[in-house]
């Protein structure tokens, strides 16, 4: 059994509940209806945000059409105070599954001067994606910008 097979059953899936509220990849922004969104530590793209389901599925053909309902206007929510906070040119918002089988929505602030201004943001290998940190205070800032938002 590979090590997606394992994640996709829920075997040490690092986004199954209870999560850390911060760890190396993430800072907790807030819990919503169904989900909870996070602000990424990778700021490349200012503003990136990953929008986690709490109880464990890989697909949305696992949800019930309440659930799926909830999931998607919490990606509402989200996104539009994304959006209110930092102004990006434009915004991604995408569901791939592909690396970590939980059912999570990327919600990524795209720029014109962002470095891959028209493409999507992940290259073919991830090793050369590129990893901008903010400094303490800036990410701090930010998080208190959208908590404020999301209340």
């Amino acid at each position: 059994m590979t090590t997606w097979d394992k994640l996709a059953l829920g075997t040490d899936c690092p986004f199954d509940a209870p999560r850390p509220t911060s760890n190396e990849h993430w800072d907790l922004i807030a819990p919503l209806s169904v989900s909870s969104l996070y602000l990424q530590k990778n700021q490349t793209y200012r503003g990136h945000c990953i929008l986690v389901l709490e109880r464990h599925a890989i697909r949305p053909d696992q949800l019930s059409a309440e659930e799926w309902a909830a999931f998607c206007a919490d990606l509402h929510v989200a996104e539009r105070a994304v959006v209110q906070i930092v102004q990006p040119d434009h915004i991604n918002i995408a569901s791939l599954g592909n690396v970590m089988p939980h059912l999570h929505w990327h919600i990524v602030p795209r720029y014109r001067d962002d470095p891959r201004w028209g493409d999507p943001i992940w290259p073919t290998n991830l090793a050369d994606m590129p990893d901008i940190r903010l400094s303490a205070d800036e990410q701090a800032g930010l998080l208190a910008k959208l908590r404020a938002i999301l209340g």
